[in-house]
């Protein structure tokens, strides 16, 4: 069969663009010895600079070489505060709204079925046969965040997810907890014979230890305070920045000790935006503005370094199942503060420091522990990098491959969900 894979995510996606990317390395390696002949879809606004970056792409066997790595540049916070928001249209999820062109262009490229390696309605509003990840249900787990539930994001998300799962050859989830998600939202629409758990492969499989010149260069050209706690992540409101302000201030209070806090990520959309500002604005008032150092969007090469120098990783996420920052940190030798929930707590296990997302007690106290008692912070770490080590990347590969060969065996005997006759 002829299999399409289906990028969507921009490089400066952050982890979205990461777990792209492993799925792709691994279905390039899977492609290699594949009954099925497997090619990656290209959009034609899409930019590949990014791949051609990681040396992964060639013309006609002359490999593609790139004279300077991509940079982003966020605007100023204004100009996505004074936007309006981007409202979804209501949709029935009971019914699919045709792509006729998407349609057209799917089947004029003579492929069977696609790979989507994020979740979209691009393969079944083409009445195309697909395999899809679904990542989390927070719409229906946590409505009380806006950037899941406002602007029409609940009833986009419901019309994207049951249509997915009513019609997906195979869904992909990353733990059994998600497994669980999917069959209790959306179990009249899917069974567990179509779900795949796959579990989060670390996007770090190349990276090594950042050289001492990498960590000389990145504290200089950021600044960076001698010591910090570091926190990656786009500004959603779900990644309760606002915790660890308050938990740095209880530290002070207590203490007198002030612990500097360096965060990167992006806020390049007014939900975003205004997420920010509220986090800068409630840092002033409780004053610790002066201890917290944003960086903006950080290119991959200078990631390993600002892990490296950090004194761990605090991620007080309300989201899970699973997340990557803390595998990078553990890449990295850095321990991790993270949040004591379904998912995060099976992913951590004992290589980590959890506490509940709702407690400024409990985070400063893990992040006074992790600063005072290094020895114990590399004893965390050291537990984090024996976790990843068990991670295996020919058997992840493997695993990829028996998706596709099961997807295919399934579209080819006509096992996969049919849909409703329509003209395209």
């Amino acid at each position: 069969m002829r299999v399409g894979i289906f990028r969507s995510m921009p490089w400066y996606a952050g982890g979205a663009f990461q777990y792209e990317k492993v799925l792709l390395d691994a279905l390039a390696e899977v492609a290699l010895t594949s009954a099925d002949e497997i090619s990656c879809l290209a959009r034609p606004d899409e930019n590949l600079h990014n791949l051609v970056v990681d040396g992964g792409l060639s013309y006609r066997g002359l490999p593609l070489r790139s004279l300077g790595a991509a940079s982003f540049q966020q605007r100023p916070l204004e100009t996505y505060l004074n936007q309006p928001p981007q409202v979804m249209p209501a949709l029935d999820s009971n019914v699919i709204y045709l792509d006729r062109g998407m349609a057209k262009l799917f089947r004029s490229s003579g492929i069977d079925w696609v790979f989507q390696l994020q979740p979209s309605e691009t393969a079944f509003s083409a009445l195309v046969p697909f395999v899809m990840p679904i990542h989390d249900l927070q719409h229906r787990l946590q409505p009380e965040f806006p950037e899941v539930s406002a602007h029409g994001q609940t009833g986009y998300r419901d019309y994207l997810y049951r249509n997915a799962c009513r019609y997906a050859t195979l869904i992909l989830v990353e733990s059994e907890h998600g497994k669980q998600d999917v069959l209790r939202f959306y179990g009249d629409a899917i069974g567990e014979d179509r779900i795949r758990v796959l579990p989060l492969y670390p996007p770090i499989r190349q990276g090594g230890m950042p050289s001492e010149s990498d960590l000389q260069r990145v504290r200089a050209n950021y600044g960076l305070p001698p010591r910090y706690f570091f926190y990656p992540a786009q500004f959603w409101r779900h990644k309760n920045h606002r915790l660890i302000l308050q938990a740095l201030r209880r530290i002070e209070e207590e203490t007198g000790e002030t612990i500097p806090l360096v965060l990167s990520g992006t806020y390049v959309d007014p939900v975003r935006a205004i997420a920010f500002k509220e986090m800068m604005d409630f840092a002033v008032e409780i004053g610790v503005r002066d201890r917290v150092s944003y960086l903006g969007w950080v290119p991959d090469e200078d990631m390993p370094a600002l892990y490296r120098l950090s004194a761990g990783l605090v991620m007080p996420t309300f989201f899970g199942p699973s997340n990557i920052p803390a595998l990078e940190a553990w890449n990295y030798g850095r321990p991790v503060i993270t949040s004591d929930i379904p998912g995060l707590r099976e992913q951590t296990g004992d290589a980590g420091l959890l506490v509940d997302p709702r407690s400024p007690e409990q985070l400063a106290a893990a992040m006074l522990r992790l600063w005072r008692d290094e020895a114990f912070g590399n004893e965390l770490a050291e537990r984090g990098r024996r976790r990843l080590a068990a991670c295996d990347w020919a058997d992840f590969v493997r695993q990829v491959g028996g998706i596709v060969a099961d997807a295919s065996a399934r579209v080819q005997d006509g096992r996969s969900p049919r849909y409703p006759a329509a003209e395209l």
